[in-house]
């Protein structure tokens, strides 16, 4: 019995570590996509479409411009855990 607990909360831990690792490298093309249409058109995006990404409601990192010269781009962890870009600093924060 043991074992098997053992067993599923390997699973969930490399499951978890697994989307986490597919939302950040998402995360990341957006900022890719992002930091390549600022310096083409000298402006940001007004939202994902304009980079060539479609934005839904289950997107695995969202991305949003909060003055014309810097943006955010987050996604979940866990519930009521994200994960931030700030444009303005270049760097990540988790917050709850």
């Amino acid at each position: 019995m043991k074992f098997k607990i053992f067993i599923c909360v390997l699973l969930s831990s490399v499951f978890s570590c697994s989307v986490e690792n597919e939302r950040e490298k998402y995360a990341e093309l957006i900022i890719e996509k992002v930091e390549q249409f600022k310096t083409e058109k000298n402006r940001l995006p007004k939202n994902v479409s304009e980079i060539g990404l479609v934005e839904l409601e289950n997107s695995k990192a969202f991305y949003e411009k909060k003055t014309d010269s810097t943006y955010i781009v987050w996604f979940g962890l866990s519930i009521g855990e994200s994960k931030t870009y700030n444009s303005s600093k270049k760097e990540w924060t988790k917050g709850g």
